[in-house]
């Protein structure tokens, strides 16, 4: 090759390497040509910083990165299941690269809350803050699509490896109905017996605890979790207080403090083994509020069934603390005599309206309008008594006195059985079970009584 041939081959190559360093803003450098990351920014998130993303995508500043870098971590933001689009565009000098990332938040109606059901030796903030240094992207809200609730689970599955804490961590896609909607995505662990050995309540006064602590007496030795021991919360604490006015009371999520326990080392040396059970005292923090006495109770709706009937199956005195739960009670009486009559479908609903003029520094009143929606009368369809012989079953029906046509009575079932007693077998231990099928577009009741031999 003459020598001029082989000044222009340099030339050539020269060129064409300042030309692989000087992309345009919307160039691709070559797949195998990197430059030093030395500028990133990120647009069309409302929910992360730069900082965050770039956390998130693999990349860091300073390192050297070229177009499969970028593609990787453009991968690796989608798969989250936090954007619904991501666009990159980058250029390069011989400073270095400059990337642009543009984002497209998932929408939040896509994003559950993530729950932690029982990791007891950390409190949710710092849970929440140990997350967020291992997965840049959480932000308590998870995406119901996307790989970031897995992520998620492998850090929580790291934290309690480094901790020497014990059990193995899972999580669940909980929904409020079968089939329904997601509601969170609950973590929890597994592989390890989480016991009560007491509940304490924050905020409730010396009398209120010692009640509290009667009515959560079979939570001792039960295992802990955050939902058993909310519906507990619902069902037998929360009417310690709604029975004595306190209608604005209010029990927090619980927390739990572990119980210390010694366990050597085999060798009795070293570090103490991972528990596979532990004792814990679950804490419930409780808000009372206020007691309100009653001041009013207004009846509205009713028709076929006087005010004067309805009103004397009531227990709310005026002046006395608000029994929320005896008023529950009442209006599904009230609900039963309407239902005696023929009223399938009746709904009674409460209406509290508080007087928030203060009586003394504790206490205040509430007028209650019980709004009742009576619906249609419904009337007696057909019988069907099965399981028992002809003869029985022919005695069963003739004792049988409410007609087709006539207003149903939901009571009367119940009590024709009670009545009926000697007419079936002898000698037989039966099991009864009664089924009501109410036709919307008739008005009817059908029954059905089936017998069965235990």
């Amino acid at each position: 090759m003459s020598r001029v041939a082989r000044c222009i081959l340099a030339l050539s190559l020269l060129l064409s390497a300042a030309a692989a360093q000087k992309q345009s803003a919307g160039g691709k450098a070559s797949s195998v040509t990197a430059y030093k990351l030395i500028a990133f920014k990120a647009t069309g998130t409302t929910r992360y910083t730069d900082k965050e993303i770039l956390a998130a995508s693999g990349l860091q500043i300073g390192q050297n990165a070229a177009d499969g870098d970028f593609k990787e971590a453009v991968r690796r933001l989608g798969d989250s299941g936090l954007f619904s689009n991501v666009v990159y565009s980058y250029s390069s000098s011989s400073s270095g690269t400059k990337l642009d990332l543009q984002l497209a938040d998932t929408d939040k109606s896509k994003l559950v809350p993530a729950q932690f059901e029982n990791f007891v030796w950390f409190t949710d903030d710092e849970l929440r803050t140990a997350l967020q240094s291992r997965v840049p992207l959480f932000k308590q809200l998870l995406p119901v699509a996307g790989n970031l609730p897995d992520r998620v689970s492998e850090a929580l599955q790291a934290i309690l490896t480094e901790k020497q804490f014990p059990g193995r961590v899972d999580f669940l896609r909980n929904a409020e109905e079968p089939g329904g909607a997601l509601s969170a995505i609950v973590y929890r662990v597994e592989e390890v017996s989480i016991r009560i050995r007491s509940v304490e309540f924050p905020g409730a006064s010396p009398e209120q605890t010692a009640l509290l602590k009667t009515a959560a007496h079979r939570l001792t030795g039960a295992e802990y979790g955050r939902p058993s021991l909310a519906a507990v919360a619902k069902l037998d604490l929360l009417p310690v207080y709604l029975q004595r006015g306190y209608l604005k009371a209010a029990l927090g999520p619980s927390d739990a403090r572990v119980v210390p326990q010694s366990s050597p080392a085999p060798d009795g040396q070293g570090p103490a083994e991972p528990q596979s059970e532990i004792q814990v005292d679950a804490i419930v923090p409780v808000t009372p509020g206020k007691i309100y006495s009653t001041s009013t109770v207004e009846w509205n709706g009713n028709s076929a069934i006087t005010t004067a009937e309805v009103a004397s199956l009531l227990h709310l005195a005026p002046g006395q603390p608000a029994d929320a739960v005896r008023l529950l009670s009442d209006i599904e009486n009230v609900s039963k005599l309407y239902r005696s009559r023929g009223y399938m479908t009746v709904q009674i609903k409460p209406d509290a309206r508080f007087d928030e003029e203060k009586i003394d520094d504790e206490k205040s009143t509430v007028r209650y309008r019980l709004n009742v929606v009576e619906g249609d009368l419904y009337r007696m369809g057909e019988l069907e008594i099965l399981g028992l012989d002809t003869q029985a079953r022919a005695r069963m029906r003739a004792a049988w006195t409410l007609r087709e046509g006539q207003p149903y009575n939901a009571d009367y079932p119940k009590k024709f059985l009670d009545d009926t007693r000697d007419l079936v077998p002898r000698g037989v231990q039966w099991a009864v079970s009664i089924h009501e099928t109410p036709d919307a577009k008739d008005k009817t009741v059908d029954v059905e009584i089936r017998f069965k031999q235990q």
